[in-house]
């Protein structure tokens, strides 16, 4: 019996750390490919910004986030947003990068209170 309790301590400590490398790679990930846009506090007012036209998504307005579902963030990683400068990341980011960026946007939920959130886990086509 005492081997189930350690199997289930190893497993429950696994998933920790895989939950803390996705968040890490949100992170990096939005670093790397949105805040030249979005900017690093997600706001809409990156170094490019400027010159965008319509201007970046602000992450930290609750309007944005009212009944926003990850499924919805997802779509617009995946395929972008005709009429506006956000590209499509199909091709680019792999399903758990756009997971990882869905995790890391969640933080700007002004409901979240800055937690970056696990996404929902989806059947991905």
């Amino acid at each position: 019996m005492k081997w189930r309790a350690r199997a289930a301590g190893i497993f429950t400590l696994l998933l920790c750390l895989a939950g803390r490398a996705l968040a890490a790679d949100g992170a990096r990930l939005y670093a790397e490919r949105c805040s030249g846009c979005h900017g690093d506090d997600g706001k809409g007012d990156g170094p490019a910004a400027a010159a965008v036209e319509p201007k970046p998504r602000n992450f930290r307005s609750p309007d944005f986030w009212h009944d926003r579902t990850d499924a919805a963030l997802r779509a617009v990683v995946l395929s972008g947003k005709p009429g506006t400068m956000m590209p499509p990341f199909a091709g680019v980011l792999s399903d758990t990068d756009i997971d990882a960026v869905v995790g890391f946007l969640r933080r700007f939920d002004p409901a979240s209170g800055g937690a970056q959130q696990p996404p929902v886990a989806e059947a991905h086509p």
